[in-house]
């Protein structure tokens, strides 16, 4: 039984929530091959508590999508998009602790989220444009940031079972979403910095962040 917990259980789950997501709509079919591959990870390298974190990451930012419009007629999300932002924050735990974990998903929650809800938003700003269309990229709405407050603050729950405060949790992942925004412009300027470079670079920063100040 010890066995199949270990190594077996975690697979099957990962396997299950994939197809589950791939039936949806949610990743296309490279990303449900990359999300089960990711799971099997997390399972392996934290048990039920990683997994349990990503799940959550993944879902709400799946809801959310799936009540954008705009995101709905993109389609799944690819493998890049569910490597970039997933797997920063599991290898990044087995060289620096749990904190680092938490802190890039919550970041990864955050940006998901203010994108999202950002998106439907009456009106948006970019630094340096002024007022744009909601959906600009690397802009700001009032809906988007309170999205933004409420997925770090959701993550960073998950730092309260393994014993881990929480603020510095919730402070990484708030820096590393206002940070995927500000780098935002990059991705028109330089050809290779695309939207998943940004996420991953901005989840992996939350993340060292919040392992420095968890200490």
């Amino acid at each position: 039984m010890d066995v199949f917990y270990r190594c077996l259980l975690g697979p099957l789950l990962a396997a299950g929530l994939a197809w589950l997501a791939l039936k949806r709509g949610w990743l296309d079919r490279k990303g449900a091959l990359a999300a089960f591959g990711l799971g099997s990870l997390y399972w392996w390298a934290g048990n039920f508590w990683a997994s349990s974190a990503l799940i959550a990451f993944f879902l709400l930012g799946s809801l959310a999508a799936r009540a954008n419009p705009r995101s709905r007629d993109r389609g799944g999300r690819s493998a890049t998009q569910v490597l970039a932002n997933g797997l920063p924050p599991v290898l990044g735990m087995l060289t620096c602790g749990p904190a680092f974990l938490l802190g890039a998903l919550a970041a990864a929650t955050a940006d998901t989220l203010a994108s999202e809800v950002g998106g439907r938003a009456p009106w948006a700003w970019r630094p340096g444009r002024g007022r744009v269309p909601p959906g600009t990229n690397a802009a700001v709405s009032p809906p988007g940031s309170l999205a933004l407050l409420a997925g770090a603050a959701l993550l960073a729950l998950w730092a309260l079972p393994a014993r881990l405060p929480f603020l510095p949790v919730f402070t990484a992942g708030v820096f590393g979403a206002v940070l995927d925004t500000l780098t935002g412009p990059l991705e028109e300027r330089i050809g290779w910095w695309s939207n998943d470079v940004n996420n991953a670079i901005a989840v992996t920063a939350a993340g060292l962040l919040a392992c420095w100040l968890v200490g």
